[in-house]
């Protein structure tokens, strides 16, 4: 029988965060375990909060100080505040999904003593998590790293493992039809989710409803625009041939992604994550102003296996978008094979295998020796190092040619959305 643990979650800034922190939270409930969640308390996290886990503990560290001289002050305040909270609450394990709070949480785990673990889920390591790697125990990827660079530099990395991001049970597991009927959408006519994450992108709800509306063909649009920002959205694409149902968030991703048959969106790593798991062709505008381009390489993740089309945002405008979406759906054969390509980069079972290393399944030994990594499909040589060959350049957008530009698997096509087994 498993000794029941306290375990802190700690979280902040952007549902990216957030929604692996609060699978793993409820998998350990569910398991008889104690999860406290630490965020930063933004409005974003409070309302994904009170719809997906309402009930679990929640408590937010001091605000971070804005100005850069302030910083340091505000590290030493926040580290000691959390070290109380940790003693306090009786904490036995710390686990950070990267945001704000993480630093201070992190060095105090370290200063008690307790075990450390780091969700990694982006190709580059966060800033957080590439400063606090050295005192985890382990670093769980949710996806490969683009280089030893990305790591964090380290050469040899036995404390790494590629589990995948934990991701809601509902995502994969739902057909297109179900997902349609449950958001009253019509069953033939084709479906595009356009979402720029939890906080929304600015280009793309300028830009992507007019380029859905040139394309001059009946479409279903779901598009998420982020908190304050979907009645600008609505006006956008008031009078035009689509059906389009615009919201500021949505906590049923699960039905949207299922319903789609193209995906219009960030990089963000649970984003990639979410685009695998349910097998579903994408055009990935990466955020263009994170320092180390952290979802230009998740985003490459895909277009490297010919799953996306990336389009960095200095390219993106209406009429380039509205070509390549023209070319995508005059050619169905090629969306079942980008969603077939997707499909086949999907990690099952992420939440068993975080819990199982952590040792919050049973007692016992974890997932992994301390001696390496296991091999995940030739993506790690041992010792963590990417495999030969693996550094790939992002696919180049140019623009469409005639025809499709991805081979097509021989033989029919499975439809990609009847996916149903439990998605990790």
């Amino acid at each position: 029988m498993t000794t029941v643990r306290r375990v802190c979650l700690v979280s902040g800034g952007t549902g990216g965060h957030l929604m692996p922190a609060l699978v793993l939270a409820r998998a350990m409930r569910g398991r008889g375990h104690l999860p406290l969640l630490v965020t930063e308390g933004r409005e974003v996290e409070r309302e994904i909060l009170r719809r997906e886990l309402p009930d679990v503990r929640e408590v937010r560290l001091p605000p971070a100080a804005r100005a850069r001289l302030a910083l340091p002050i505000w590290l030493v305040r926040a580290t000691f505040a959390a070290r109380r909270l940790l003693r306090e609450h009786g904490i036995d394990d710390v686990v950070i999904t990267g945001g704000r709070p993480s630093v201070p949480v992190g060095l105090a785990a370290r200063s008690l003593g307790l075990p450390l673990y780091l969700l990694e889920q982006n190709a580059v390591m966060g800033r957080a998590n590439r400063w606090l790697q050295r005192f985890a125990r382990r670093v769980y990827q949710g996806l490969p790293f683009a280089t030893v660079a990305a790591a964090g530099g380290a050469t040899e990395r036995p404390r790494f493992v590629l589990t995948g991001t934990p991701l809601r049970s509902g995502i994969g597991s739902i057909s297109r039809t179900e997902a349609r009927a449950m958001l009253g959408l019509d069953a033939e006519a084709p479906v595009v989710l356009v979402t720029g994450g939890s906080q929304g992108a600015q280009s793309l709800n300028q830009i992507v409803p007019r380029a859905l509306l040139a394309l001059d063909r009946p479409l279903q649009v779901l598009h998420l625009a982020g908190m304050g920002r979907d009645e600008a959205v609505r006006v956008l694409y008031a009078g035009g041939r689509l059906v389009a149902h615009v919201r500021p968030v949505a906590l049923d991703m699960d039905r949207m992604l299922a319903a789609a048959d193209l995906v219009i969106c960030r990089g963000g790593g649970t984003t990639v994550a979410e685009l695998a798991a349910v097998g579903r062709p994408a055009v990935i505008v990466p955020y263009p102003h994170h320092k180390d381009r952290q979802q230009l390489h998740n985003a490459r993740v895909l277009a490297d296996r010919g799953a996306a089309i990336v389009i960095e945002e200095p390219q993106l405008n209406p009429e380039t978008l509205r070509q390549y979406l023209t070319a995508l759906f005059d050619d169905p054969t090629r969306l079942l094979a980008m969603a077939s390509a997707a499909k086949q980069l999907h990690k099952v079972d992420a939440v068993d295998r975080i819990l199982g290393d952590m040792g919050l399944l049973s007692e016992g030994g974890g997932l992994l020796s301390e001696g390496g990594l296991q091999n995940e499909g030739g993506l790690q040589n041992e010792g963590g190092r990417p495999a030969a060959g693996d550094h790939r350049s992002a696919a180049v957008v140019a623009p469409p040619r005639p025809g499709p530009a991805l081979p097509v698997p021989t033989g029919r096509v499975a439809e990609p959305s009847a996916h149903r087994g439990r998605a990790g």
